[in-house]
């Protein structure tokens, strides 16, 4: 019996350690990767030349093909990944049932020259996740020859997403979704998107007992160039899933270990069903954009003796520094007037303070958080407290 409960209370047993920094290069994963030397093979090289590899578990005839970080600023699924590895090398029951039953090739950091500098693209600016057509990109093919030659009757596309997100029409913030690709613009459901939908309702199941209402669903509009809708087409059911946001974590690492225990929830569904239901898998919410990183309320700007009370939303971006090889979490103001229709995962009321920071024309939108109101002061778009 799979006991999503039991494992979150285990995780630390398992968790890979050194993986705490959201940021993830591929100097600091090839570490990692000499830990698993007997499972690695190398399967090609970036555009850059670094070794794309992947590692291989199992000996069950259902043969699943996990792969991450193809947008290189998106490490929660590789370091997810490990975990899964280290609790498969636990040899509890559940881990030699799902390795018993299935064959598992995992492929992290598929862009590693983008994760080098935090980038959503490689190398050259191609996002690889929209490169399906045209196939311009390097890792595009490598990813699309270990398909073809994988046998595989499942795929996991792991992915992060931003802290926008919200659950439906509710407060609580998207943790996790997923999402079932569609193989054309009438979003068709067959045979496909059927076991899609099994599989991802079997994981929300479980998830529900440990972040209940913090899993959300993204709308399956029809995207003609990206991997995931294209292998649906193929005939490959390939789950895609979105790391977001839990309170207070933005290093993702209680995110990390949740997409570890979902991407598990799949392996057992897989191992242990023939039929995947799917009839609830509309139930799930979508998602919505409800959130911002900081919103400000209340907040007085002034000039002569005209004044308008505003407030401010701000949204963080993570900038890869080069000169120091460092990635820094920068503040900037995104949204201003009325913002009641938005949620901040830190919400300060101004009081009708003014607010003092640069201004050139047209005043703050879009600019570098430096600034205070009053008590509230940021700079170099950091808040101090």
């Amino acid at each position: 019996m799979f006991d999503i409960q039991q494992l979150d209370q285990e995780y630390s047993t398992f968790k890979q350690e050194g993986f705490d920094l959201k940021w993830l290069n591929f100097e600091d994963l090839k570490n990692y990767f000499s830990l698993k030397s007997s499972q690695k093979e190398q399967i090609g090289t970036s555009f850059l030349g670094n070794e794309i590899y992947k590692l291989s578990f199992g000996t069950g005839e259902k043969r699943l093909l996990i792969w991450s970080q193809m947008h290189g600023n998106e490490s929660s699924g590789t370091r997810a990944m490990f975990d899964v590895i280290n609790f498969f090398e636990q040899k509890s029951e559940l881990a030699q049932t799902i390795l018993s039953q299935l064959t598992i090739d995992f492929i992290p950091m598929l862009n590693p020259d983008g994760a080098n500098v935090n980038t959503r693209r490689n190398a050259v600016g191609i996002d690889i996740n929209r490169d399906f057509l045209a196939k311009q990109s390097t890792e595009i093919h490598i990813l699309l020859d270990q398909v073809v030659k994988g046998n595989y009757q499942t795929l996991f596309n792991l992915h992060d997403q931003r802290t926008i997100f919200n659950v439906g029409q509710t407060a609580k913030p998207a943790t996790l979704s997923f999402l079932a690709p569609s193989y054309n613009v009438e979003e068709d459901v067959n045979e496909v998107r059927e076991k899609t939908m099994g599989i991802i309702q079997s994981m929300n199941t479980a998830l529900q007992q440990v972040i209940p209402g913090q899993v959300g669903r993204y709308t399956s509009e029809f995207y003609p160039m990206s991997t995931g809708d294209n292998f649906t087409k193929m005939g490959y059911p390939c789950v895609l899933f979105e790391a977001g946001h839990f309170a207070n974590d933005y290093q993702r690492n209680t995110t990390r270990k949740y997409n570890a225990l979902a991407i598990l929830a799949g392996l057992n569904a897989l191992a242990t069903q023939d039929k995947f239901p799917f009839d609830n898998y509309l139930s799930i919410p979508q998602n919505g954009q409800k959130y911002l990183d900081i919103l400000i309320r209340n907040v007085q700007l002034k000039n002569e003796d005209k004044f308008s009370f505003v407030d401010l939303g701000i949204y963080f971006e993570d900038e890869y520094n080069e000169e120091n090889n460092t990635v820094d979490q920068m503040a900037k103001i995104v949204e201003i007037g009325d913002l009641r229709k938005f949620i901040g995962h830190l919400e300060i009321d101004a009081k009708k303070q003014i607010y003092k920071g640069v201004q050139k024309n047209y005043p703050i939108l879009n600019q570098l958080a430096t600034f205070e109101i009053g008590s509230i002061k940021f700079k170099n778009g950091r808040l101090i407290d």
